[in-house]
């Protein structure tokens, strides 16, 4: 059993990607990385995804599918890679303080994205961030972290800034026993230096994730309305899902919340081939990147 979970990982490593792109692999200062580069580069932010615990970038973007809609939208993606030198199940440290734009995981990320952006002539100097579990709560700190690059956010399984501070406010936070919005709405706009968070965050959950708790959505899309400051929501089924929209005094749809009844702990509509993910429901990697990169942000 153990030779084939391990024969298991090795396949999901080496996995290409099945998109057109180049799928290469590098290092920055320590930190290794995959990279996705589409045949046709767009003018667009660079895609910043961020596995969850356990997982590799390759395993990431297989089950996300997400480089073949970068593909397709012309994205170029970068995968930091987690290593168990840094946790030994490979999660991405969020709980273990404030989040820094300079300092930490936030600070390395950000200056690998910055290094890729560089190197790929990349002109918009903004960042999109996905993430996944551990991933998608790493995301929620870059956003208030660096909120001057971070132009959207996509979270799935994750929670809301701050909501537990080392490892047994962490496990507290992901059973959804820990985390006031109010308290963590405020402590991101004070991270960013900011009265209100300049992105777009679309939010989603399995209804039936017991690895983090699916009160956890709720707390994040509290915490990112008042940090965003919306004045409005319409909730209203679908695709088989529960989604809301936020809009801003402007009218603007700035925040989205999918709730996917029946998941678990998983990536909504990915590929089997992957860890972690729920083939059935809606297409999370697409319609995140409907909403994140839609005109006007």
């Amino acid at each position: 059993m153990i030779h084939a979970l391990v024969a298991l990982a090795v396949v999901l490593a080496a996995a290409p990607a099945s998109a057109a792109g180049a799928f290469t692999s590098g290092r920055h200062e320590g930190r290794g990385y995959a990279l996705f580069t589409p045949t046709t580069p767009a003018a667009a932010p660079l895609v910043v995804a961020l596995h969850g615990c356990w997982q590799t970038p390759e395993d990431f973007a297989l089950g996300t599918r997400l480089n073949d809609a970068a593909e397709r939208r012309g994205l170029v993606v970068v995968y930091p890679a987690q290593t168990r030198r840094d946790n030994a199940y490979r999660c991405w440290n969020w709980f273990a303080g404030a989040a820094s734009a300079t300092a930490g995981e936030t600070g390395e990320i950000l200056a690998l994205a910055r290094r890729v952006q560089a190197d790929r002539g990349l002109r918009d100097p903004h960042l999109v961030v996905v993430g996944f579990s551990a991933g998608g709560f790493m995301a929620v700190n870059l956003a208030c972290a660096a909120p001057e690059r971070v132009s959207g956010i996509g979270v799935m399984a994750g929670g809301a800034y701050r909501c537990g501070v080392g490892s047994t406010g962490a496990i507290a936070c992901m059973r959804g026993l820990g985390g006031d919005p109010a308290v963590s709405a405020a402590a991101c706009l004070r991270a960013a230096g900011l009265p209100a968070l300049p992105l777009r965050a679309s939010l989603w959950h399995g209804s039936g994730d017991a690895v983090v708790n699916p009160a956890n959505l709720a707390t994040l899309e509290t915490m990112l309305a008042r940090a965003l400051g919306t004045v409005s929501a319409v909730t209203e089924p679908a695709e088989g899902a529960v989604h809301a929209v936020h809009r801003d005094a402007r009218g603007r749809p700035v925040l989205e919340t999918w709730l996917v009844p029946g998941m678990g702990h998983a990536w909504s509509g990915g590929d089997p081939r992957g860890t972690h993910t729920y083939p059935p429901g809606p297409r999370a990697t697409e319609r995140m990147l409907d909403f994140l990169l839609a005109p006007g942000r």
